[in-house]
């Protein structure tokens, strides 16, 4: 998904505009740590997604599938282990579930860019999980400073679709817009991480005190601001790289982006 923004996102990810998810990468200078990952999904939008999810099964269980979410610890790499996981359910409808998982090697980690339904609370959906755009990691030590590499897929696979509609949907169609808008409502997607100690120097461009956003995305803010979206479906497709696309999403509400390859040196 980090690189398929702006007007390619939409496109993209049509069929999951009702969900809302949160991973909090946390690494401690060994190279273990935690990940949490929170999924929540529009519960008054579920029943007509079901057909759009793409491999959806409902379970007759419901809940949280804690066999799912075992399965989820090993997609995200060797090593990781399912720790705990609670219901939650937010004011505005959304619902789903939040899992702690806890890995020995950030090395070995694996984190999928886009939003996965698999376990969580949202009455015993669970969508099949998306294994080909992970976020990769590598770090080592020299004295007593950590020295870690997060690296996005820059270049997505190109694909016959968007082959044929270049650009993505047209930001032309009233119909079109209203119609995303409406269906994007609270969609979000945040990946942070959070060094257990001090940031000495990072190429990152968002960064908090110990915590780095490496992608924020909110398509209702987004797809708020018509007239930039228009400027960019004009210069670039849904194949750009996040290179081509970044200088062009530096004024954009909803979107925080980094270049594809960040550094963090920590102790």
């Amino acid at each position: 998904m980090y690189a398929k923004l702006a007007v390619a996102v939409v496109a993209a990810v049509i069929g999951s505009g009702c969900i809302r998810s949160a991973t909090l990468i946390t690494v401690k200078p060994d190279g273990s740590g935690t990940i949490e990952q929170t999924v929540l999904m529009n519960a008054a939008a579920l029943k007509g997604m079901l057909g759009g999810l793409g491999g959806a099964q409902q379970s007759s269980s419901g809940g949280i599938n804690e066999e799912e979410m075992r399965k989820t610890a090993a997609r995200l790499g060797e090593g990781v282990t399912y720790v705990s996981s609670e219901p939650l359910k937010a004011d505005d409808g959304f619902e789903g579930a939040k899992a702690i998982y806890a890995f020995t090697d950030i090395n070995k980690i694996r984190v999928d860019q886009d939003p996965n339904l698999s376990g969580s609370a949202t009455g015993g959906v669970a969508a099949a999980p998306k294994e080909n755009n992970p976020v990769t990691f590598a770090m080592t030590r020299t004295g007593g400073v950590s020295n870690l590499t997060v690296t996005f897929n820059d270049k997505p696979a190109r694909d016959k679709a968007a082959t044929q509609a270049p650009g993505g949907p047209s930001m032309d169609n009233p119909q079109m817009m209203e119609m995303m808008k409406t269906m994007f409502q609270g969609f979000k997607v945040n990946i942070d991480l959070q060094v257990a100690g001090s940031i000495i120097k990072t190429n990152a461009d968002h960064v908090a005190g110990s915590r780095v956003t490496l992608l924020e995305m909110d398509l209702g803010a987004l797809l708020a601001d018509e007239a930039k979206l228009k400027e960019v479906q004009k210069v670039l497709g849904p194949n750009a790289s996040v290179a081509e696309l970044k200088p062009y999403l530096k004024d954009i509400k909803g979107l925080k982006v980094n270049d594809p390859v960040v550094t963090i040196a920590f102790k």
